[in-house]
């Protein structure tokens, strides 16, 4: 199996919702793309699947923060460090996919976050959802209320939702050596979904 790192995977998703972000080679074009956004970025170690056992993520930083910390993430994975800018979410989500043996390619969309771990609420569909089908199995989630906004906030954006089903299905279909894919977390500010991490597993 081969693990694509996080920019190939969001590559191979397509023109899915993601934060703004670069894949820097050098501290200099980190610093100045961090310049550009003018806000708290995010920095992530490059090719590094699973980040946060291996303290490859470092959040909030400023320019001297990312001044100090892109040398330590570089020497981590493959000398690149992905820089984006850090999202504020009220919800978190998760959309994956995977070839089930029985039926053939699914997708999968839950609450992520520490949701997640503990309850389990995920539903399933079959890849590529029928019309309606992804809005009928929201429902079935424990916290499918979250979805419809609360205390004031805007009600989750269910076609860019979609959008995100829409990618990990076609990309599962159309190419078979895909046998996972993992967007988590999807998160939800003011109602947009964005893809903040992604993997693509291949045989």
């Amino acid at each position: 199996m081969r693990t694509l790192s996080e920019w190939a995977s969001k590559a191979a998703l397509g023109d899915i919702p993601r934060p703004v972000e670069r894949l820097t080679r050098s501290s200099a074009e980190a610093l100045a793309f961090a310049r550009r956004l003018g806000r708290p970025v995010v920095a992530k170690a490059g090719d590094v699947a699973h980040k946060s056992e291996f303290g490859a993520v470092r959040l909030g930083l400023d320019i001297d923060g990312l001044a100090a910390a892109w040398p330590e993430l570089a020497a981590l994975g493959d000398g690149t460090v992905l820089v984006a800018e850090e999202v504020k979410a009220d919800l978190e989500l998760m959309v994956g996919g995977l070839r089930d043996p029985q039926f053939g390619p699914v997708v999968s969309v839950g609450l992520g976050g520490v949701a997640a771990e503990v309850l389990k609420d995920v539903v399933f569909v079959l890849a590529p959802p029928e019309p309606g089908e992804l809005d009928r199995a929201l429902g079935e989630l424990r916290g499918a209320a979250l979805l419809d906004g609360r205390r004031g906030r805007p009600a989750l954006d269910r076609a860019a939702l979609v959008r995100i089903v829409d990618a990990v299905s076609r990309l599962l279909l159309d190419d078979e050596s895909v046998v996972e894919v993992d967007c988590n977390p999807v998160l939800v500010t003011a109602g947009k979904p964005v893809v903040a991490d992604a993997l693509v597993v291949k045989k």
